[in-house]
């Protein structure tokens, strides 16, 4: 089921801000998404797009238009979704998308015991960034994201399901306990990429308590990081469900830093006023249930 062409070419340029992106997506030539636009225009007797710029504005009546449009195209697209699961029972797919963390730590161990229980069913998870999370899901490419620090939109909605505590740690040798601000800035900071939303946290934090490392180094992975703590070189600011195997073995140890309080929180995106399909709310409802269960765990220990 889709939208008519008008509207689907405006879809596409309200999501993509681009009418060459918008024709590539829709795959047809830029000229027609333009007279697809200029024909929507004129029919509503409005200007939707600013042309003169090249950033792919918005007018205010082309922002307004594009939030139904959009939500409306992804009411179809979860409509199809949705009938196609109820034709036969215990098949069908559900795709997510998840930021690195949550799909690399968190929800491997959840999409296999969905699909054990659901063999006919396949699960493929997509992972990036929170922009990347909205991306797919305004596009229709994924059903639920599972985002850290995750803003919804005018057609996403986030929901908060898990604290993310974000913690410094080392290799137990490498620093004392209590380590004073010129010992934190003598050694290295290891993080992920610029973009990551633990490290943009990790830095403004530091910011905050007036630490100034004097030098960083920058890895593409959680593993390549977490490798480099254990081999000694340096100190990292990391989710504590990223290395919850090296704490609780003691080849990585939590570094105590007066002021040190950051926390982010996982939630899962979706499109705004659209209904789950099955799959996707059993799904949803499975890792809201075993992220209260971690979120318990963790609450046991602290008492402890």
């Amino acid at each position: 089921m889709e939208l008519e062409a008008r509207l689907r070419a405006f879809a596409a340029f309200a999501r993509c801000r681009s009418f060459s992106a918008a024709a590539a997506e829709l795959r047809i030539s830029q000229p027609a998404v333009s007279k697809h636009i200029a024909d929507l225009e004129r029919a509503l007797g409005l200007t939707l797009v600013e042309r003169a710029r090249r950033d792919g504005a918005l007018t205010s009546a082309g922002d307004f238009v594009a939030n139904h449009v959009l939500r409306a195209e992804s009411l179809l697209a979860q409509a199809e979704r949705g009938a196609a699961q109820f034709r036969k029972s215990g098949s069908g797919s559900l795709a997510v998308v998840a930021s690195w963390l949550t799909g690399t730590y968190l929800l491997p161990k959840i999409i296999a015991e969905f699909q054990n229980a659901r063999p006919g069913v396949r699960v493929s998870l997509e992972m990036g960034t929170a922009v990347k999370a909205v991306e797919w899901l305004r596009s229709h490419r994924a059903e639920l994201g599972f985002i850290a620090d995750a803003a919804g939109g005018p057609e996403i909605e986030a929901e908060p399901l898990l604290e993310n505590e974000i913690v410094v740690v080392g290799n137990p040798a490498l620093v004392p306990r209590r380590p004073s601000r010129e010992n934190l800035e003598e050694l290295t900071w290891i993080s992920r990429e610029e973009g990551s939303a633990t490290r943009s946290l990790a830095d403004k934090a530091m910011a905050r308590l007036g630490i100034a490392p004097r030098r960083r180094l920058q890895l593409p992975s959680y593993e390549a990081v977490v490798y480099a703590l254990k081999s000694g070189y340096g100190i990292a600011a990391m989710s504590r469900y990223v290395v919850a195997e090296e704490l609780g073995a003691g080849s990585l140890a939590v570094i105590a830093i007066r002021g040190w309080k950051v926390r982010s929180v996982l939630s899962v995106l979706r499109a705004r006023d659209a209904r789950v399909t099955p799959l996707a709310h059993e799904f949803q409802t499975l890792v809201r249930s075993r992220f209260n269960e971690i979120a318990r765990e963790r609450a046991r220990r602290r008492r402890v």
